[in-house]
Protein backbone atom coordinates (compact mmCIF):
# COMPACT_ATOMS: atom_id res chain seq x y z
CA UNK A 1 0.00 0.00 0.00
CA UNK A 2 1.56 3.37 -0.99
CA UNK A 3 1.78 6.73 0.96
CA UNK A 4 -1.55 8.81 0.59
CA UNK A 5 -1.17 11.24 -2.29
CA UNK A 6 -0.41 15.03 -0.86
CA UNK A 7 -2.39 17.97 -2.40
CA UNK A 8 0.16 20.71 -3.63
CA UNK A 9 -1.95 23.51 -1.17
CA UNK A 10 -1.08 20.75 1.41
CA UNK A 11 2.40 20.61 0.52
CA UNK A 12 2.84 24.36 0.48
CA UNK A 13 1.65 24.73 4.24
CA UNK A 14 3.84 22.32 5.67
CA UNK A 15 7.06 24.02 3.72
CA UNK A 16 5.41 27.82 5.39
CA UNK A 17 5.17 25.73 8.52
CA UNK A 18 8.20 24.37 8.74
CA UNK A 19 9.44 27.91 7.26
CA UNK A 20 8.54 29.42 10.26
CA UNK A 21 9.53 26.99 12.63
CA UNK A 22 12.93 27.35 11.56
CA UNK A 23 13.06 31.18 11.70
CA UNK A 24 11.18 30.95 15.04
CA UNK A 25 13.80 28.41 16.32
CA UNK A 26 16.97 30.69 14.89
CA UNK A 27 15.64 33.79 16.37
CA UNK A 28 14.64 32.26 19.93
CA UNK A 29 18.22 30.69 20.08
CA UNK A 30 19.83 33.93 19.01
CA UNK A 31 17.86 35.58 21.84
CA UNK A 32 19.06 32.73 24.35
CA UNK A 33 22.86 33.41 23.40
CA UNK A 34 22.76 37.13 23.53
CA UNK A 35 21.26 37.02 26.79
CA UNK A 36 23.91 34.44 27.59
CA UNK A 37 26.98 36.61 26.19
CA UNK A 38 25.75 39.51 27.60
CA UNK A 39 24.78 38.75 31.27
CA UNK A 40 27.51 36.77 31.31
CA UNK A 41 30.02 39.45 31.24
CA UNK A 42 28.11 42.57 32.76
CA UNK A 43 29.12 45.89 32.76
CA UNK A 44 30.98 48.70 35.42
CA UNK A 45 30.05 52.08 34.79
CA UNK A 46 33.37 53.94 35.91
CA UNK A 47 33.60 57.76 36.58
CA UNK A 48 34.67 60.34 34.33
CA UNK A 49 35.53 62.77 36.97
CA UNK A 50 37.79 60.66 38.97
CA UNK A 51 40.43 59.45 36.77
CA UNK A 52 43.86 60.29 37.99
CA UNK A 53 44.73 56.92 37.52
CA UNK A 54 44.31 56.86 33.70
CA UNK A 55 45.81 58.78 30.89
CA UNK A 56 42.37 59.30 28.67
CA UNK A 57 43.71 59.92 25.53
CA UNK A 58 46.19 57.11 25.51
CA UNK A 59 44.47 54.54 27.45
CA UNK A 60 45.74 51.60 28.34
CA UNK A 61 42.45 48.58 27.82
CA UNK A 62 44.52 45.97 29.08
CA UNK A 63 45.05 47.80 32.03
CA UNK A 64 41.63 49.55 32.77
CA UNK A 65 39.28 46.88 32.86
CA UNK A 66 40.47 45.47 36.10
CA UNK A 67 37.46 43.98 37.63
CA UNK A 68 37.59 40.31 36.10
CA UNK A 69 36.28 38.10 33.62
CA UNK A 70 32.67 38.74 34.01
CA UNK A 71 32.44 42.87 34.93
CA UNK A 72 33.68 44.86 31.77
CA UNK A 73 34.22 48.66 31.84
CA UNK A 74 31.95 50.68 29.75
CA UNK A 75 34.74 52.69 28.65
CA UNK A 76 37.02 49.93 27.61
CA UNK A 77 33.78 48.25 25.81
CA UNK A 78 33.49 51.66 24.11
CA UNK A 79 37.21 52.37 23.12
CA UNK A 80 37.03 48.39 21.71
CA UNK A 81 34.55 48.95 19.48
CA UNK A 82 35.30 52.26 18.19
CA UNK A 83 39.21 52.79 17.94
CA UNK A 84 40.43 55.94 17.68
CA UNK A 85 43.05 56.68 14.91
CA UNK A 86 44.31 60.31 15.07
CA UNK A 87 45.91 60.11 11.65
CA UNK A 88 42.65 59.43 9.43
CA UNK A 89 41.22 63.05 8.32
CA UNK A 90 37.90 64.22 10.15
CA UNK A 91 35.14 62.08 7.41
CA UNK A 92 33.38 64.18 5.04
CA UNK A 93 30.01 63.90 6.58
CA UNK A 94 27.35 65.79 7.56
CA UNK A 95 24.89 64.58 9.93
CA UNK A 96 21.10 66.10 11.13
CA UNK A 97 18.17 64.89 13.08
CA UNK A 98 14.68 65.78 12.59
CA UNK A 99 11.04 64.09 13.79
CA UNK A 100 9.96 63.30 10.30
CA UNK A 101 11.26 63.04 6.79
CA UNK A 102 12.52 66.05 4.74
CA UNK A 103 9.80 65.49 2.03
CA UNK A 104 6.77 65.99 4.55
CA UNK A 105 4.62 68.90 4.12
CA UNK A 106 4.44 69.67 7.31
CA UNK A 107 8.00 71.29 7.28
CA UNK A 108 8.47 74.23 8.98
CA UNK A 109 9.77 76.24 6.32
CA UNK A 110 12.65 77.83 8.28
CA UNK A 111 14.21 74.49 9.24
CA UNK A 112 13.61 73.21 5.24
CA UNK A 113 15.77 76.28 3.98
CA UNK A 114 18.36 75.48 6.45
CA UNK A 115 18.35 72.57 5.59
CA UNK A 116 18.46 72.85 1.97
CA UNK A 117 21.51 75.32 2.68
CA UNK A 118 23.46 72.42 4.14
CA UNK A 119 22.71 69.97 1.70
CA UNK A 120 24.04 72.41 -0.44
CA UNK A 121 27.07 72.85 0.47
CA UNK A 122 27.89 69.48 1.21
CA UNK A 123 27.21 69.01 -2.32
CA UNK A 124 29.47 71.60 -3.78
CA UNK A 125 32.57 70.23 -2.45
CA UNK A 126 35.09 68.38 -3.97
CA UNK A 127 34.87 66.20 -3.33
CA UNK A 128 30.70 66.20 -1.90
CA UNK A 129 30.32 65.84 1.71
CA UNK A 130 27.83 62.97 2.50
CA UNK A 131 24.94 64.69 4.01
CA UNK A 132 22.67 62.17 5.69
CA UNK A 133 19.32 63.29 7.96
CA UNK A 134 18.33 61.01 10.29
CA UNK A 135 14.50 60.71 11.93
CA UNK A 136 13.61 60.04 15.10
CA UNK A 137 11.86 56.59 14.13
CA UNK A 138 15.19 55.91 12.38
CA UNK A 139 17.68 56.31 15.29
CA UNK A 140 17.28 52.95 17.55
CA UNK A 141 17.59 51.01 14.14
CA UNK A 142 20.83 52.80 13.63
CA UNK A 143 22.15 52.95 17.14
CA UNK A 144 21.10 48.90 17.44
CA UNK A 145 23.50 48.14 14.03
CA UNK A 146 26.46 51.24 15.10
CA UNK A 147 26.53 50.37 19.14
CA UNK A 148 25.42 46.37 19.14
CA UNK A 149 28.70 45.29 20.90
CA UNK A 150 28.21 48.25 23.66
CA UNK A 151 24.50 47.34 24.71
CA UNK A 152 24.16 49.19 27.90
CA UNK A 153 24.43 52.43 25.35
CA UNK A 154 21.24 51.45 23.30
CA UNK A 155 19.86 50.60 27.11
CA UNK A 156 20.53 54.29 28.28
CA UNK A 157 19.52 55.88 25.11
CA UNK A 158 15.68 54.41 24.98
CA UNK A 159 15.60 55.23 28.87
CA UNK A 160 15.97 58.81 28.20
CA UNK A 161 12.64 60.56 29.21
CA UNK A 162 12.16 63.22 27.11
CA UNK A 163 12.84 63.68 22.93
CA UNK A 164 15.63 66.84 23.80
CA UNK A 165 17.76 64.40 26.28
CA UNK A 166 17.95 61.50 22.81
CA UNK A 167 18.67 64.68 20.32
CA UNK A 168 21.57 65.38 22.08
CA UNK A 169 22.77 61.61 23.04
CA UNK A 170 22.44 60.75 19.44
CA UNK A 171 24.55 63.41 18.03
CA UNK A 172 27.55 62.48 20.08
CA UNK A 173 26.79 58.88 19.28
CA UNK A 174 27.09 59.24 15.51
CA UNK A 175 29.89 61.23 15.74
CA UNK A 176 31.46 58.61 18.10
CA UNK A 177 30.43 55.74 15.41
CA UNK A 178 31.21 57.43 12.32
CA UNK A 179 32.64 61.27 12.91
CA UNK A 180 31.71 64.20 10.48
CA UNK A 181 30.29 67.11 11.46
CA UNK A 182 26.72 67.23 13.32
CA UNK A 183 24.69 70.96 13.09
CA UNK A 184 21.00 71.56 14.65
CA UNK A 185 18.18 71.66 12.12
CA UNK A 186 17.85 75.73 12.94
CA UNK A 187 21.42 76.31 11.58
CA UNK A 188 22.87 76.63 8.30
CA UNK A 189 26.40 77.49 6.99
CA UNK A 190 27.58 80.64 5.95
CA UNK A 191 31.43 79.82 4.25
CA UNK A 192 32.35 76.44 2.37
CA UNK A 193 33.13 73.36 5.04
CA UNK A 194 36.61 73.27 3.44
CA UNK A 195 37.14 76.90 4.53
CA UNK A 196 37.13 76.23 8.45
CA UNK A 197 39.95 76.55 10.02
CA UNK A 198 40.17 72.89 11.28
CA UNK A 199 40.98 72.26 7.45
CA UNK A 200 43.11 74.97 6.81
CA UNK A 201 46.87 74.47 6.19
CA UNK A 202 47.74 78.00 6.64
CA UNK A 203 46.57 78.21 9.78
CA UNK A 204 48.73 74.98 11.12
CA UNK A 205 51.51 76.95 9.38
CA UNK A 206 51.19 79.97 11.07
CA UNK A 207 51.28 78.19 14.45
CA UNK A 208 54.53 78.79 16.73
CA UNK A 209 55.37 79.45 20.30
CA UNK A 210 53.55 76.68 21.87
CA UNK A 211 52.38 77.40 25.75
CA UNK A 212 54.38 75.44 28.13
CA UNK A 213 53.09 74.08 31.58
CA UNK A 214 54.13 72.15 34.51
CA UNK A 215 56.76 69.10 33.55
CA UNK A 216 55.92 69.80 29.71
CA UNK A 217 58.87 68.72 27.46
CA UNK A 218 61.62 71.40 26.80
CA UNK A 219 61.48 70.77 23.09
CA UNK A 220 57.59 71.41 22.37
CA UNK A 221 58.47 73.70 19.66
CA UNK A 222 60.20 71.13 17.36
CA UNK A 223 56.93 68.89 17.42
CA UNK A 224 54.25 68.91 14.58
CA UNK A 225 50.75 70.21 15.75
CA UNK A 226 48.07 67.41 15.64
CA UNK A 227 45.46 67.92 12.91
CA UNK A 228 42.06 69.02 14.92
CA UNK A 229 40.11 65.64 15.83
CA UNK A 230 37.27 67.33 17.52
CA UNK A 231 36.16 70.58 17.18
CA UNK A 232 33.64 73.23 18.92
CA UNK A 233 33.30 76.75 19.23
CA UNK A 234 32.18 78.77 22.09
CA UNK A 235 28.27 79.27 23.45
CA UNK A 236 28.64 81.61 26.19
CA UNK A 237 31.67 84.08 27.86
CA UNK A 238 29.31 85.84 30.13
CA UNK A 239 31.97 88.41 31.30
CA UNK A 240 29.56 89.91 33.72
CA UNK A 241 29.28 89.66 37.88
CA UNK A 242 25.87 87.71 37.60
CA UNK A 243 26.56 84.86 35.15
CA UNK A 244 25.42 81.96 37.20
CA UNK A 245 22.02 83.49 37.19
CA UNK A 246 22.18 83.19 33.12
CA UNK A 247 24.38 80.37 32.41
CA UNK A 248 25.33 76.93 33.60
CA UNK A 249 28.73 77.96 33.42
CA UNK A 250 31.57 80.51 33.27
CA UNK A 251 32.86 79.33 30.08
CA UNK A 252 29.95 77.46 28.01
CA UNK A 253 31.21 75.41 24.98
CA UNK A 254 28.47 75.25 22.27
CA UNK A 255 27.18 71.71 21.02
CA UNK A 256 24.66 72.08 18.56
CA UNK A 257 27.48 72.32 15.38
CA UNK A 258 30.35 69.84 16.57
CA UNK A 259 33.23 68.19 14.17
CA UNK A 260 34.64 65.27 15.06
CA UNK A 261 37.29 61.99 14.15
CA UNK A 262 35.31 58.97 14.62
CA UNK A 263 36.12 57.77 18.03
CA UNK A 264 37.89 60.46 19.26
CA UNK A 265 38.52 59.56 23.48
CA UNK A 266 36.79 63.15 24.30
CA UNK A 267 33.27 61.80 23.28
CA UNK A 268 33.33 58.41 24.78
CA UNK A 269 33.84 60.18 28.18
CA UNK A 270 30.96 61.98 27.24
CA UNK A 271 29.23 58.89 25.90
CA UNK A 272 30.27 57.37 29.35
CA UNK A 273 28.90 59.72 31.71
CA UNK A 274 25.83 60.04 29.53
CA UNK A 275 25.15 56.30 30.22
CA UNK A 276 25.66 56.10 33.77
CA UNK A 277 24.03 58.83 34.20
CA UNK A 278 21.13 58.01 32.34
CA UNK A 279 20.83 54.04 34.26
CA UNK A 280 21.06 55.50 37.80
CA UNK A 281 19.00 58.20 37.37
CA UNK A 282 15.58 57.29 35.49
CA UNK A 283 12.81 55.54 37.19
CA UNK A 284 12.33 53.29 33.79
CA UNK A 285 15.09 51.73 32.30
CA UNK A 286 13.85 50.80 28.91
CA UNK A 287 15.92 48.71 27.05
CA UNK A 288 14.96 46.43 23.62
CA UNK A 289 18.02 44.06 24.70
CA UNK A 290 17.69 41.39 27.61
CA UNK A 291 20.19 42.82 29.86
CA UNK A 292 20.82 42.63 33.56
CA UNK A 293 21.30 46.15 35.70
CA UNK A 294 25.04 47.38 34.31
CA UNK A 295 26.93 48.32 38.03
CA UNK A 296 27.90 51.53 39.87
CA UNK A 297 30.42 51.56 42.31
CA UNK A 298 28.75 52.71 45.35
CA UNK A 299 31.72 55.43 45.94
CA UNK A 300 31.00 57.14 42.67
CA UNK A 301 26.90 56.61 43.02
CA UNK A 302 26.48 60.70 43.54
CA UNK A 303 28.79 61.19 40.45
CA UNK A 304 25.62 59.75 38.08
CA UNK A 305 22.34 61.21 40.40
CA UNK A 306 21.79 64.05 37.95
CA UNK A 307 20.07 65.40 41.17
CA UNK A 308 23.35 65.75 42.71
CA UNK A 309 24.58 68.50 40.08
CA UNK A 310 24.94 72.08 39.81
CA UNK A 311 23.09 74.36 41.85
CA UNK A 312 20.37 71.30 43.05
CA UNK A 313 23.17 69.19 44.68
CA UNK A 314 23.20 72.27 47.58
CA UNK A 315 19.52 72.95 47.52
CA UNK A 316 18.40 71.33 51.11
CA UNK A 317 14.90 70.82 50.05
CA UNK A 318 15.46 69.14 46.81
CA UNK A 319 15.00 65.15 47.23
CA UNK A 320 17.77 64.01 45.88
CA UNK A 321 17.10 60.57 45.84
CA UNK A 322 13.65 60.69 43.27
CA UNK A 323 14.16 58.60 40.06
CA UNK A 324 13.40 61.63 36.93
CA UNK A 325 10.37 60.99 34.58
CA UNK A 326 9.34 63.03 31.75
CA UNK A 327 7.45 65.34 34.59
CA UNK A 328 9.98 66.17 36.77
CA UNK A 329 12.81 66.64 34.48
CA UNK A 330 13.49 70.08 34.11
CA UNK A 331 15.56 72.65 32.49
CA UNK A 332 18.58 72.42 34.48
CA UNK A 333 18.43 68.60 34.34
CA UNK A 334 18.60 68.61 30.48
CA UNK A 335 21.93 71.07 31.11
CA UNK A 336 23.55 68.98 33.28
CA UNK A 337 22.54 65.33 31.39
CA UNK A 338 23.07 65.67 27.96
CA UNK A 339 23.41 69.87 27.26
CA UNK A 340 25.97 72.18 27.10
CA UNK A 341 26.94 71.87 31.13
CA UNK A 342 27.73 68.79 30.92
CA UNK A 343 29.19 69.01 27.69
CA UNK A 344 31.52 71.56 28.88
CA UNK A 345 32.17 70.11 32.36
CA UNK A 346 33.92 66.53 30.08
CA UNK A 347 35.79 68.90 27.79
CA UNK A 348 37.64 70.61 30.63
CA UNK A 349 38.01 67.17 32.53
CA UNK A 350 39.50 65.57 29.55
CA UNK A 351 41.70 68.48 28.44
CA UNK A 352 43.22 68.60 32.12
CA UNK A 353 43.91 64.82 32.33
CA UNK A 354 45.55 65.42 28.65
CA UNK A 355 48.01 67.79 30.25
CA UNK A 356 48.48 66.10 33.68
CA UNK A 357 49.32 62.47 31.84
CA UNK A 358 51.37 63.74 29.04
CA UNK A 359 54.73 66.07 28.65
CA UNK A 360 54.11 66.54 25.09
CA UNK A 361 50.97 68.07 24.48
CA UNK A 362 51.29 71.24 22.06
CA UNK A 363 49.16 74.29 23.31
CA UNK A 364 48.45 77.25 20.87
CA UNK A 365 46.49 80.46 21.81
CA UNK A 366 47.47 82.89 19.86
CA UNK A 367 44.40 85.04 21.78
CA UNK A 368 47.25 85.50 24.53
CA UNK A 369 49.05 88.15 22.34
CA UNK A 370 46.62 90.61 21.85
CA UNK A 371 45.59 93.87 23.15
CA UNK A 372 43.13 95.74 21.59
CA UNK A 373 43.59 98.72 19.71
CA UNK A 374 43.70 100.97 22.47
CA UNK A 375 46.19 99.37 24.00
CA UNK A 376 44.45 97.66 26.84
CA UNK A 377 44.34 94.17 27.57
CA UNK A 378 41.09 94.56 29.41
CA UNK A 379 38.51 93.08 27.03
CA UNK A 380 41.02 90.49 25.65
CA UNK A 381 42.46 87.19 27.26
CA UNK A 382 45.53 89.04 28.32
CA UNK A 383 43.30 89.74 31.11
CA UNK A 384 43.61 86.29 32.54
CA UNK A 385 46.60 85.94 31.78
CA UNK A 386 48.53 85.36 35.33
CA UNK A 387 45.76 83.07 36.48
CA UNK A 388 46.17 81.41 33.00
CA UNK A 389 49.98 80.64 33.52
CA UNK A 390 49.82 79.90 37.29
CA UNK A 391 47.73 76.92 36.65
CA UNK A 392 49.49 75.38 33.95
CA UNK A 393 52.41 75.68 36.50
CA UNK A 394 50.77 74.19 38.85
CA UNK A 395 51.61 70.49 40.62
CA UNK A 396 48.42 69.30 38.54
CA UNK A 397 48.11 71.71 35.49
CA UNK A 398 44.85 72.72 34.32
CA UNK A 399 43.37 74.99 31.79
CA UNK A 400 41.68 78.24 33.90
CA UNK A 401 38.67 79.04 32.58
CA UNK A 402 40.44 82.12 31.25
CA UNK A 403 42.29 80.42 28.75
CA UNK A 404 38.78 81.24 26.61
CA UNK A 405 37.49 83.85 27.57
CA UNK A 406 37.40 86.89 25.35
CA UNK A 407 38.97 84.92 22.65
CA UNK A 408 38.73 85.74 18.53
CA UNK A 409 41.31 83.73 17.86
CA UNK A 410 40.84 79.47 17.45
CA UNK A 411 43.13 77.81 20.43
CA UNK A 412 44.39 74.32 19.78
CA UNK A 413 45.06 71.95 22.97
CA UNK A 414 46.75 68.97 21.33
CA UNK A 415 43.88 68.09 18.99
CA UNK A 416 40.97 69.87 19.93
CA UNK A 417 40.23 72.61 18.28
CA UNK A 418 38.02 75.51 20.01
CA UNK A 419 36.68 78.42 17.83
CA UNK A 420 35.52 81.80 19.10
CA UNK A 421 31.83 82.72 19.81
CA UNK A 422 31.47 84.41 16.76
CA UNK A 423 32.10 81.26 14.81
CA UNK A 424 28.91 79.26 15.44
CA UNK A 425 27.15 82.31 16.93
CA UNK A 426 27.36 85.03 14.72
CA UNK A 427 25.63 88.22 15.07
CA UNK A 428 23.72 87.64 18.71
CA UNK A 429 25.45 91.21 19.59
CA UNK A 430 26.30 89.93 22.97
CA UNK A 431 29.62 88.21 24.70
CA UNK A 432 32.19 89.99 21.84
CA UNK A 433 30.16 88.11 18.96
CA UNK A 434 30.79 89.78 15.96
CA UNK A 435 28.54 90.02 12.74
CA UNK A 436 27.67 87.03 10.12
CA UNK A 437 30.29 88.71 7.17
CA UNK A 438 32.84 88.03 10.18
CA UNK A 439 36.15 86.38 8.47
CA UNK A 440 35.55 83.57 11.56
CA UNK A 441 31.67 83.09 11.00
CA UNK A 442 30.77 79.90 9.75
CA UNK A 443 27.72 78.72 10.73
CA UNK A 444 24.81 80.93 11.81
CA UNK A 445 22.03 79.90 14.49
CA UNK A 446 18.53 80.52 14.09
CA UNK A 447 17.49 79.64 17.71
CA UNK A 448 13.93 78.18 16.78
CA UNK A 449 13.73 76.31 20.09
CA UNK A 450 12.29 73.55 17.70
CA UNK A 451 13.72 70.89 20.53
CA UNK A 452 11.36 72.28 23.32
CA UNK A 453 8.12 70.34 20.75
Amino acid sequence: MGLPKISRRTRYIIVIVLILYLLFSVQWNTAKVNHHFYNSIGTVLPSTARVDHLNLKNLDLAGTSNNGDHLMDLRVQLASQFPYDSRVPIPKKVWQTWKIDPSSKSQVSSISKCQNDWKHFSASEEPPYQYQLITDDQMIPLLEQLYGGVPQVIKAFESLPLPILKADFFRYLILYARGGIYSDMDTFPLKPLSSWPSTSQSYFSSLKNPQRYRNSLDNLETLEASEPGFVIGIEADPDRSDWAEWYARRIQFCQWTIQSKSGHPLLRELITNITATTLESVANVKSSIPLDDAEVLKDIADDYNVNMRDKKKFNKNYKHQQKKTAKNTDGTDIMNWTGPGIFSDVIFQYLNNVIQKNDDILIFNDNLNVINKHGSKHDTTMRFYKDIVKNLQNDKPSLFWGFFSLMTEPILVDDIMVLPITSFSPGIRTMGAKEDNDEMAFVKHIFEGSWKD
